[in-house]
């Protein structure tokens, strides 16, 4: 590339942002989710439904939504996250009980599943979950679990 196409490429106009996307309607239906997600701002979306619940999205970069370990159930105010330990069971356990413990439960989220599988060596899958009447406290929840917290931790690498 020549110096003259190089200082032209400076100067041509950025291409138009995409539009929004329509409103969830889901979101107007009921004034907790509603409220949750207002507090959370335009970088979460509520995702597909599941038996789990309404799954969240997260925008990590520019356009593109990732869904992240995080479930809201409307029926019950419920926030459910996922944290994923790839270690030794005992070990991960102790790790998740001193880095997310603590601030869950003053969350008001408590253990409420635990799992070891075997995928390219023990994986330990726990399942956080609690009743959240506020739409504050569920935002304040879902935002520890997706931004301030790591939802998967090799323990090798710690």
């Amino acid at each position: 590339m020549n110096l003259g196409k190089l200082i032209r490429s400076f100067f041509r106009p950025r291409p138009p942002p995409p539009p929004p996307r329509p409103a969830d309607p889901r979101l107007e239906q009921d004034a907790w989710l509603g409220g949750t997600f207002a507090r959370l701002g335009e970088r979460y979306q509520l995702g597909p439904d599941s038996p789990e619940g309404a799954r969240v999205l997260r925008r990590t970069g520019r356009a593109r939504f990732n869904p992240m370990p995080v479930w809201l159930r409307t029926v019950d105010r419920a926030v459910r996250g996922d944290y994923e330990v790839r270690g030794e069971a005992a070990a991960a356990r102790a790790l998740l009980d001193q880095r997310v413990g603590g601030k869950l439960s003053a969350l008001g989220l408590a253990q409420a599943g635990e799992s070891i599988e075997q995928w390219a060596g023990t994986v330990l899958i726990r399942r956080y979950e609690g009743r959240s009447d506020s739409a504050e406290k569920a935002a304040a929840a879902v935002h520890f679990l997706c931004e301030e917290s790591e939802s998967q931790i090799n323990l090798a690498a710690e």
